[in-house]
Parts: structure tokens; sequence; C-alpha cells
């Protein structure tokens, strides 16, 4: 809000009136009319202030609404965890980790690409290992693809068109004719594998966090080489991230409780 003083910058101001009303509002997420209302601030004006934040990962946005970002968590070293998304799947991707004994991937559609929110590594010396803050493909991840199926696929094809689908190993799927088939099949079990599609000696499954209307707001994923981890093993753990996937839906308001 405008202050009389000559120091205060009043678009900082109107960002950070923004922000605190993801603070105080207790909500995951909130819409451009939400935001507007709570800061009483012109439309145009908050939707050129969450553009902004968004374009630096301090927002994400999921079709009409925003949720805090990653970059957050960045700036506190991976200490801080907003009220929504991370604080309810934290529990979930613990349990998931110390179950299975391998890392926990918990992801989110920004720029394009998948990123990962929170990582909950495994206990292995050998493991697979993602960074907090760090980024990859949809076409060829667990992650990804789960994201991808839950989507229409117009929106789909123009995420793939618009990052590419690079070969990362002889078995990444790297035509849209091939990926419209592997959403299909997604989509029809529920979850989706990367079976050294990203990376060499790696297998990971990951399933889709949908909100009630049936769109991702993040994607969870089991990952680990496939001397210990792969299809033949992976029954159990798909199981377990379904069964905690529909309670994270339950707490975070997305489903009734079974």
């Amino acid at each position: 809000m405008p202050k009389s003083d000559i120091y205060y910058i009043e678009v900082v101001g109107k960002a950070l009136a923004i922000m605190d009303v993801f603070v105080e509002s207790g909500k995951p997420n909130l819409s451009l009319r939400d935001l507007a209302r709570a800061t009483q601030l012109n439309k145009n004006t908050v939707f050129r202030v969450l553009h902004t934040l968004t374009e630096h990962g301090y927002l994400i946005k999921h079709e009409h609404e925003y949720t805090l970002g990653t970059k957050l968590t960045q700036l506190s070293n991976g200490q801080f965890r907003h009220k929504g998304l991370l604080e309810v799947c934290g529990p979930f991707l613990d349990s998931l980790r110390d179950t299975f004994r391998e890392t926990v991937n918990l992801g989110v559609l920004e720029g394009g690409q998948i990123r990962y929110a929170d990582v909950r590594e495994s206990p292995h010396r050998f493991r697979l290992a993602e960074r907090v803050g760090g980024s990859d493909h949809l076409h060829c991840t667990a992650l990804g693809k789960a994201w991808l199926a839950h989507l229409p696929f117009e929106k789909a094809r123009q995420l793939l068109k618009q990052q590419g689908m690079p070969k990362q190993t002889h078995r990444t799927i790297t035509t849209l004719n091939a990926m419209k088939v592997e959403l299909e099949r997604v989509r029809s079990h529920g979850y989706a594998e990367d079976d050294e599609e990203s990376m060499a000696g790696a297998y990971c499954v990951g399933a889709p966090v949908l909100d009630s209307g049936g769109t991702p707001v993040a994607a969870i994923s089991i990952s680990g080489p496939i001397t210990r981890f792969h299809r033949g093993r992976a029954g159990h753990a798909i199981a377990e991230l379904l069964d905690a996937i529909a309670a994270i839906r339950v707490e975070m308001g997305y489903a009734r409780r079974r």
C-alpha cells in the first residue's frame, strides 16, 4: 500500500502485500480475483505483479490459481515450508522413503519443466538424488509423464513442443505419437514409469496429486537404481504411492475421506 515515505518503493510494497495474503489466508492456492480483493489493488496491477513473481520462481501458476514457488525454499536453504503442499506432503514423503529406502521426489510444473519442490534421499550410499529447486524434462521422467497424462493432450503437446523431446537414453520416447499412447497408458493405470528413459540404470514410478477438478497440482515419485528397484519389484511401491497420494488429496481438501 502507498506510504508517505520517500524511501518507500510502491511496486515492491504491492508485491509484498500480495505475498502476505498467501501467509495470512492459510490457503495453498489463490486466484487473481482473491488477491485483488484481499489487497484492494487493481486486477491489472495484481496480474502484472503475479506474472513477475511467477517468472522469478516465487509463485507457481496452476490454471487460474497461484501457489508459493520453490524459490522461497531455496532462499531459506530448504528449511522453509509454506503451509499447504509442502507441509502436507512432507510426512508422506518421509514414510515412503523410510518404507522403500529409495529416493522420493515431489515435483511441480514450472517453466515447462518439472521442478523439484522437495526431495527425500535414499539412505543407501548408491542412490538417485535430485536437488531441491532443480528441474528436469517432462517427456522422460515419471513425474513429468504423470503430470502430462492429466492435461488435455493439446496442452501437453504444446508443452512438449515448447521444450522439445531430446533423447536421453535409447529408451527415451521422442515422438508425439508415441507419447500420446504412453500418456493414455499412464492415465489408465494411474501412475507413470521412467524405465531407464531419463538415465541409464535408473527406474522411477510417479503419480500426480490432482485437485478436485482433476488438474495436477503436484506429482510424487520413487526412484532408485535398477539393481535394487525395477518394474518387477515396484508393485508394492506403486500401491503405497497411490495410497499416500489419496491421503494427501484428502488433507488438501481435494477429496473426501474414504
